[in-house]
């Protein structure tokens, strides 16, 4: 995807996304490793298990919804993880009970993991649904994607 031109859109220095994401592999854990096996049926995990990743927050803009900025913001952080070796990247969806946004991640290859609900610090839902995906990006990613650092 090319990097849209922004001059004299009135977009330039608007504040269209964000997020936040842990900046380290993070080490599995029996409850990871269990949620692994049953969503993707991979049963020889690697010795010492996966490692994992984060998104700890990612807001899009009500205005600049369903235009692909959301599924650019998670190639561009899956990007972000395989470059620090993690195998999967974890989040909680919180929708507010409507359902959309776990949808929407569903869309986008994150599957529920409610084993995990405790260990990401939202029992039982309380802050939302645990979700996983594997960290994975497109072949062309690095090519067709700036990622600047500011």
């Amino acid at each position: 995807m090319p990097s849209p031109n922004l001059a004299g859109s009135g977009l330039k220095g608007k504040k269209m996304a964000r997020f936040g994401i842990t900046t380290l592999r993070g080490p599995s854990s029996p409850e990871i490793d269990e949620t692994i096996r049953e969503a993707y049926g991979i049963v020889n995990l690697p010795f010492g298990g996966v490692g994992i990743a984060a998104i700890i927050y990612m807001f899009v803009e009500p205005e600049f919804r369903k235009g692909g900025l959301g599924e650019l913001a998670l190639e561009a952080i899956a990007a972000i993880h395989t470059v620090q070796g993690c195998d999967f990247t974890v989040l909680v969806a919180d929708d507010n009970g409507s359902g959309k946004l776990v949808e929407w991640y569903e869309k986008n290859g994150y599957v529920r993991a409610p084993k995990l609900q405790t260990i990401m610090g939202s029992p039982n839902g309380e802050y939302g649904v645990t979700m996983i995906a594997p960290t994975a990006v497109s072949a062309d990613f690095f090519q067709k994607c700036q990622i600047k650092w500011w």
